[in-house]
């Protein structure tokens, strides 16, 4: 929970310093966000601006159904996560102009989809 407070109050650091107050920021944001955290090992805000948006909850299925849902087996390094997400953005510049929830969520679902029983799990969990 600490550390869940601790990258939110970093990432609206990140926002008011380099965005419009309020401004969600872009997909260019995460791509220079993933390429320094690579660099820095993920060690300071940028850092993790890229592994909040790299490592996606599917705890909010249904909040916007516009924003692909993403399904992440356990295991998987922020690492390899970060350098997918680069790629895409870089192969897809139309991603660097949408929300950095949305390019990271789009990308990742290609190769991390939830299942038919993962959307059963969540809807079961949100009605308990």
């Amino acid at each position: 929970m600490l550390r869940t407070c601790f990258i939110f109050i970093a990432l609206l650091s990140v926002l008011v310093c380099s965005q419009r107050l309020f401004a969600a920021p872009t997909g260019e944001a995460l791509l220079h966000a993933c390429k320094a955290a690579l660099e820095d090992g993920f060690t300071d805000i940028e850092g993790q601006m890229c592994e909040w948006y790299v490592t996606p909850c599917d705890c909010h299925a249904g909040k916007d159904p516009g924003i692909p849902r993403v399904c992440l087996p356990h295991g998987i390094p922020t690492e390899w996560l970060a350098k997918e997400v680069i790629k895409g953005l870089l192969e897809k510049p139309a991603l660097q102009n949408v929300s950095a929830e949305m390019a990271a969520n789009t990308i990742l679902s290609r190769s991390y989809p939830c299942t038919d029983e993962d959307k059963q799990n969540s809807d079961k969990n949100r009605s308990e």
